[in-house]
């Protein structure tokens, strides 16, 4: 049972990868960007956990400063700049900081 949902999971991604990576290619160089980096702050937040040890917890806060401080302000310009590109909107509305 856990090697056919395995097995659909990785199917799923070899199909449907391509798709998804080759509509982001039609993304606008420094939209692009702002999403790479949001994913990655989204990322990181998952991975912080009180019971992480001290040294893990100063990584992933380092991790987020550098990465993440301005994400939010970032998010907002590029919701002016594309204001009228449905695509990049769309986008930029999954994101929640």
């Amino acid at each position: 049972m856990i090697m056919k949902r395995l097995l659909l999971i990785l199917l799923y991604g070899m199909i449907f990868s391509p798709v998804i990576a080759k509509a982001e290619d039609h993304f606008p160089d420094d939209v692009a960007g702002f999403f790479h980096d949001a994913d990655l702050c989204q990322y990181l937040a998952g991975e912080w956990d009180n019971t992480l040890p001290r040294k893990r917890k100063n990584e992933l806060s380092y991790a987020m400063e550098k990465n993440c401080s301005d994400i939010y302000k970032r998010q907002t310009y590029f919701e002016e700049k594309y204001a009228q590109n449905k695509l990049v909107m769309e986008k930029l509305k999954y994101y929640e900081f």
